[in-house]
């Protein structure tokens, strides 16, 4: 796998108790993680420190808002292009 993916697995094991197995690239965070709006902001907070990257939160709020899942990949892509 790649940096940012492993960094973000990672975090996700040692701040939110995920087991690394349960993490694949299509891994959606609110329909299998059963992660929560706060909990997706805490961990898109970690990483901007993480990664020190600014996330534009209005933009992954429209998208939650329009029904879209997110996955890891996602999550991968937005900050590859940052």
């Amino acid at each position: 796998m790649n940096y940012i993916f492993d960094k973000l697995c990672t975090i996700l094991t040692d701040q939110f108790s995920f087991h690394y197995d349960q993490l694949q690239l299509e891994t959606k965070f609110e329909l299998e993680l059963g992660m929560d709006s706060r909990e997706l902001l805490e961990l898109l907070t970690d990483l901007e420190v993480s990664f020190e990257i600014k996330i534009n939160f209005d933009e992954i709020d429209s998208l939650l808002e329009q029904g879209k899942f997110i996955t890891l990949q996602d999550l991968v892509n937005y900050i590859e292009n940052e």
